[in-house]
């Protein structure tokens, strides 16, 4: 008979009942705080675990309201943990895993994969598998790739060949770790294990060959000789990871192809040349043929690269010379924001010049960078961070850009986090010494003070008896420095008259504190300069158009239409208070749908849209038919209307997109809107645009 086989989860649940620090009775809840899950986890799980040791005659006992224990002797509870190690243990994939194989799968086969494909090799069911889908589609939206489902034919991506790099490139990174990356370039032996190890769980690890990699390394280190250039860390192991990705798209007979416009600019470019001779040398390694559309794309990322030549260091050329200018407009933001003067101005323009000459270059070529340290720094530095987001509009104006990646922004935020604490470093504490000695005890302490600190500033001596704190603060005191322990609502410290190590280093770590102080408080100025009347009206603003559009959601159910004049006709009823308003309506959808079908093909619906001077707000209805409308093989069954101000806000804009896209990405609400009643559509809607709402107000106020 075949035995029950465990998960790893399973496993350790044994684990913690045979622990010999275990000799009484042990709770559900006691198991699921150990192993940090929830009550129902462990009891859903206990059925196979009781299961396990009854095939392998082990005595196990549950009694209720006690608890569990394997009732044996300590040489048999070594025995079981022996046997565990033995087990073949049933891989459970996470939800994150999941998803990065299911991805992987889909970009990795040219043909439809069925939903049992999935469902039977990652043992979920189709309801679990629905819901990754559903998340990874949220997903691939930034990369414009499309996850299609199809009945009867299976499922499988839409999307350009680039789309597809830029997402194996990602899911790589964040599958192996840039570390092992880094150790695996370094021929580190043991991750050529654990890489193996993982590639049996995921085929996009394939990509990781040593072979291939050294051969790329190989040539990648020659031409930075033969050149006499030098990539940074990061940018090195990106072109690696590209140059990776072109070989085994190539060889699986995936070709790029670039716009020849852009393609001719590139050619163009000093380096084009660089590109040419790296894909000539790897043509010939490996004997594959590499097309100029590839140097195209090679020539992009190493434009975007962080190049480390010495003659960008101290100067920068004299077609860079703009750069120093929005440098310095950068700079002079940051410093309005925080209300501080940048110490050594000039290394931090030439620092962030030198990063903006390749960042330019990367969001003109619209080419993404990786940030491994992105949620280290946005949570480290998150005043820094906002500040730098908003003075980087200047590049976005220049690069002519919707918008600047948090990665490209991070990046930015390192050089101001360093620079304001090197600037707030060099400020001087300005403190005032007590002592009730006398003063020529206060003289010795004062010379002993800043003898000892050159950045403690002792401005006066003071008696202890009646301290003035309203003085102390309007001078601008920043401590007290006492020989006695002082009992007041001020900063202050106590040490003997003649300094001991103990007391420097006392007042070392006191004087760290002011100035981590100073810092926080910058910090703050900066966080309400940034967050003021401006956001305060976004956020109210956004709140009322949500709360006008949930308020008047109409719905209307026809029985038939004549065609799709005919049902235009009908939805320029919904929201017009008289003729003359619904012929304006009725006429603008009509040049709409000229532009271009708004029907949804696989949904049997129509997504009416149009801007209108007669409408004041955004106004969403639907209309459902009894009997569906067929034109020319396009089944109707509902309509959605959304209507628009003439000269709609971008935040009305966003407001019906997000309604627009949860109609294409919720299966769910797409059904709602052909059957449901008017109470499921504004619970549908009310629930997408709840989301939507938290989601800015984090995003305005954080």
């Amino acid at each position: 008979m075949k035995k029950n086989a465990l998960t790893l989860r399973q496993k350790k649940i044994i684990e913690i009942l045979t622990s010999p620090n275990n000799t009484d009775f042990i709770t559900i809840s006691n198991i699921a705080e150990k192993l940090g899950l929830s009550n129902r986890t462990v009891l859903r799980d206990m059925p196979n675990v009781e299961k396990w040791l009854y095939e392998n005659d082990f005595n196990f006992i549950k009694k209720p309201g006690v608890g569990l224990i394997i009732d044996e002797s300590l040489e048999n509870k070594e025995f079981i943990l022996e046997l565990l190690e033995f087990e073949n243990i049933k891989k459970e994939y996470t939800k994150e895993e999941r998803k990065r194989i299911i991805l992987g799968e889909l970009i990795l086969n040219k043909t439809p994969l069925k939903s049992y494909y999935f469902t039977s090799n990652l043992k979920i069911s189709e309801g679990i598998l629905n819901s990754d889908l559903y998340e990874l589609e949220n997903w691939l939206n930034q990369f414009n790739i499309k996850i299609i489902k199809r009945q009867g034919v299976g499922i499988y991506l839409e999307g350009s060949e680039e789309n597809y790099r830029k997402v194996l490139s990602n899911i790589l990174y964040s599958a192996i770790g840039q570390n092992k990356i880094i150790d695996l370039l370094g021929n580190n032996n043991e991750i050529d294990k654990n890489l193996k190890d993982l590639t049996l769980e995921n085929k996009l690890l394939d990509f990781v060959e040593e072979d291939l990699i050294k051969a790329i390394q190989n040539v990648l280190n020659n031409i930075e000789k033969k050149y006499e250039f030098k990539l940074s860390d990061n940018s090195y192991i990106g072109l690696i990871i590209h140059l990776t990705l072109v070989i085994k798209r190539l060889q699986n007979g995936d070709t790029i192809i670039m716009d020849k416009d852009v393609l001719l600019e590139l050619e163009n470019m000093d380096e084009f040349k660089i590109a040419k001779k790296i894909a000539n040398n790897l043509s010939k390694e490996l004997g594959i043929e590499i097309s100029r559309d590839e140097m195209g794309y090679i020539t992009m990322h190493i434009k975007g690269a962080k190049l480390s030549l010495n003659k960008i260091e101290d100067n920068i050329d004299l077609n860079n010379l703009d750069i120093r200018k929005i440098s310095s407009t950068i700079i002079a933001s940051i410093e309005n924001d925080f209300q501080i003067d940048i110490i050594d101005k000039d290394k931090l323009n030439r620092d962030l010049s030198n990063h903006l000459v390749p960042a330019i270059s990367r969001l003109t070529m619209n080419l993404n960078i990786r940030n491994p340290l992105l949620d280290s720094i946005k949570e480290k530095y998150y005043e820094i961070f906002k500040a730098c987001e908003k003075a980087c509009e200047i590049l976005k104006n220049i690069v002519n850009i919707s918008k600047i990646s948090e990665s490209e922004i991070a990046y930015i935020t390192l050089h101001f986090a360093a620079a304001i604490q090197r600037t707030l470093e060099q400020e001087k504490i300005i403190a005032v010494v007590a002592c009730p000695s006398g003063v020529g005890t206060s003289r010795l302490l004062s010379s002993d003070i800043q003898r000892s600190f050159n950045n403690i500033i002792i401005k006066d001596r003071i008696s202890i008896i009646n301290i003035d704190i309203d003085s102390l603060k309007n001078q601008g005191i920043d401590c007290i420095i006492s020989t006695v322990k002082l009992d007041i609502d001020y900063k202050c410290i106590s040490v003997n008259p003649l300094l001991s190590e103990d007391d420097k280093l006392k007042l070392k770590n006191f004087t760290k504190e002011i100035l981590d102080n100073k810092i926080n408080m910058v910090s703050k100025k900066a966080e309400k300069k940034i967050f003021g009347k401006e956001e305060i009206q976004l956020i109210s603003n956004l709140g009322d158009i949500i709360i006008n559009l949930l308020s008047n959601i109409i719905l209307k159910e026809v029985k038939t239409v004549l065609d799709i004049n005919d049902l235009i006709y009908v939805s320029s009823k919904l929201f017009s208070d008289n003729e003359e308003d619904r012929i304006n309506i009725e006429n603008r959808l009509l040049q709409r749908e000229k532009l271009g079908t708004t029907y949804l093909k696989g949904y049997d619906l129509m997504l009416l849209h149009c801007k209108s001077d007669v409408i004041k707000e955004c106004k969403f209805g639907v209309i459902q038919l009894k009997d569906e409308l067929l034109i020319d093989g396009k089944k109707i069954k509902s309509t959605m209307l959304s209507l628009l101000p003439e000269n709609a806000k971008q935040i009305e804009l966003e407001v019906m997109s997000e309604i627009s896209c949860e109609l294409i990405e919720n299966l769910y609400f797409s059904e709602i809107i052909k059957t449901g009643s008017i109470h499921d559509i504004k619970r549908e809607i009310e629930k997408k645009l709840t989301y939507f709402y938290k989601n800015k107000v984090k995003s305005t106020i954080k």
